[in-house]
């Protein structure tokens, strides 16, 4: 008899039996290495170019929420890689991402030292694994301690009243 033919795989749905990981997992670089600020400032670009603002309105929102005036020509410096002088600090930083909603900027930030930034489902769903991951642990010692005590009866012993 014939195997039936397997059908189509509809967008968006994972294949179980595929071979590789379902979820990635990121080992940190073997060897420590420099900082690669012009991608850092190549991916602020795209992000500010992809961002339905302008730049003067992104430089002064930026300016709103640090409470530091930022021109419109600083935050060109800022993503320009032909101006290696000039680097953008933490706070304005953090005021990018959140004004212009590249929160995947973060995740290029700390792929190199193997880790990952995860936000709204995908973090619920990692939470859920490790909660289910302690629940496991927490029922093996549960079943090994209940191993351990066996059947035989607990000896209650006397206990005095008052002091000796």
């Amino acid at each position: 008899m014939a195997r039936p033919r397997s059908r189509p795989p509809i967008d968006g749905q994972g294949d179980l039996f595929a071979p590789g990981e379902l979820f990635p997992v990121r080992r940190p670089v073997a060897a420590t290495r420099p900082v690669d600020v012009l991608r850092i400032k190549m991916a602020m670009g795209e992000a500010l170019k992809a961002h339905p603002e302008n730049a003067d309105i992104v430089a002064a929102k930026i300016s709103n929420l640090t409470g530091r005036a930022l021109t419109t020509f600083a935050l060109y410096s800022y993503t320009a890689p032909s101006r290696d002088d000039h680097d953008i600090g933490l706070s304005r930083f953090v005021a990018f991402v959140r004004i212009t909603g590249a929160y995947w900027l973060y995740d290029l930030l700390v792929e190199d030292d193997g880790l990952m930034v995860l936000q709204g489902r995908e973090a619920k769903l990692a939470q859920l694994g490790h909660l289910q991951q302690q629940k496991q642990q927490i029922d093996e010692a549960v079943r090994d301690l209940k191993r351990e005590i066996g059947t035989t009866p607990v000896e209650v012993l006397p206990r005095r009243r008052g002091r000796p």
